[in-house]
């Protein structure tokens, strides 16, 4: 076979894992990873008109529309109240993509151990690529493709926006399963958690240091179930605990807006109101002023992207963003309380019950790695970016997807843990 019949045969096997990458790559802007995620979505649709009983009949993707229910079902319960009914019904149909798209994933994907398997080398090669390209714009000023460093700033192929931190963060299980995977025979892999660890840190996004550290603690946990000879799995933590201490310590103490940011973070400990608020990047009023939202709308919420049209109506006058105003209340689950209510509270939950179900009734270790990225971006306390926002909304679901597909592949293949 010649390497163009070859590229042929690979496209036609792994199309469906392209596009999903390609989504995974569009992160880097605001907006292109809508592209890829429509096309997703126009296909799973053309396949439940062209197959109805794909519903009923295939289990997991039943599950998965169940899961998609308890988030999208308050989100359209909360859209007659809507406190802006156009900006909220912008969000809540359109969200529609993510299940017909999930539907196309979970039934294209799940068809082959290897397209879930090209998928999570391509997310793991796509993020050293990023990290790494982030760590040279901060040693020589530039990336690979001119995007300067600004101090304090890191951004790599992200530029303008300071979002690389928070994308690596909650890929980064996915990142340390494939190292997991490939550890036996290529022990220098683990020198990619250098960079990642690196360049997360050096953001200064305390919220990518959360979910960072909820990650390595969720996979160091996995990584000593799952492997047979403790010893070694304990020696091995060791040095990657020591290896990535010294990349923390040097870069709190050398990197001056890194140490600054740590310092006010230390902050959170003092139990004194001001020093709280510069810890939590001024988010305390921001809070307050959901909590008022709250008791107001406490039953359906104030609709979807809603929060930055009553922000200054519940807010006090001498409130720090009163005149600016914010886009979201930047704690998740006050989001959700805020514009969808208790309903869509009761519908979060009940979709985390449903994911924690589900890993009990299959092998625990076989589904941890893909479930725990889920259950890191649908933390209660991420205070990023919006839970109901595009980026957020779309991370989430790919993950999820992604969970859905290895969980359909362990039934059809009897699929064990790794050892």
């Amino acid at each position: 076979m010649s390497l163009i019949e070859k590229i042929k045969t690979d496209i036609k096997i792994y199309w469906p894992c392209l596009l999903f990458l390609l989504a995974i790559v569009g992160f880097v802007s605001k907006a292109l990873y809508n592209y890829p995620v429509a096309i997703m979505a126009i296909l799973g649709l053309y396949k439940v008109i062209s197959n109805p009983s794909l519903l009923q009949n295939d289990r997991h993707i039943k599950m998965f529309t169940i899961a998609f229910g308890c988030l999208w079902l308050p989100l359209a319960i909360s859209l007659p109240d809507a406190v802006n009914f156009t900006h909220s019904s912008q969000t809540v149909f359109p969200y529609l993509r993510f299940l017909f798209a999930g539907i196309f994933i979970i039934d294209e994907v799940s068809r082959d151990q290897k397209r879930l398997d090209f998928i999570l080398a391509g997310i793991f090669f796509i993020v050293l690529f990023w990290c790494l390209d982030a760590t040279l714009q901060f040693i020589a000023g530039k990336n690979l493709v001119g995007y300067p460093y600004e101090r304090g700033h890191i951004t790599g192929m992200f530029y303008p926006r300071n979002t690389i931190s928070h994308i690596c963060s909650i890929l980064s299980g996915l990142f340390f399963f494939y190292i997991f995977i490939q550890l036996q025979q290529r022990k220098w892999m683990l020198l990619g958690l250098v960079p990642l660890f690196f360049i997360i840190l050096l953001s200064g996004r305390r919220a990518a240091w959360i979910m960072l550290a909820l990650s390595s603690f969720g996979f160091l946990i996995y990584f000593y179930l799952a492997s047979q000879n403790k010893k070694q799995v304990l020696l091995i933590a060791g040095t990657i605990t020591t290896l990535i201490a010294v990349v923390l310590t040097s870069t709190i103490m050398f990197h001056k807006p890194t140490n600054h940011r740590f310092k006010v973070t230390l902050g959170l400990f003092t139990g004194e109101y001001e020093q709280i608020n510069k810890a939590t990047a001024i988010r305390l009023p921001i809070w307050e002023t959901s909590v008022e939202v709250v008791k107001s709308n406490f039953i359906n919420g104030i609709g979807p992207r809603g929060f930055r049209h009553i922000y200054q109506q519940y807010s006090e006058k001498d409130n720090y963003f009163h005149k600016s105003s914010q886009t979201h209340p930047h704690l998740l689950f006050m989001e959700i309380l805020t514009e969808t209510g208790i309903i869509g509270l009761a519908g979060y939950l009940l979709m985390i019950y449903l994911l924690i179900r589900i890993w009990r009734q299959h092998d625990k270790l076989a589904v941890f790695p893909y479930l725990l990225p889920v259950l890191v971006a649908l933390f209660p306390l991420n205070a990023h970016m919006a839970f109901y926002g595009s980026i957020w909304s779309s991370m989430l679901w790919l993950l999820i997807m992604l969970l859905f597909c290895h969980l359909r592949l362990i039934q059809v293949n009897d699929t064990t843990p790794i050892k």
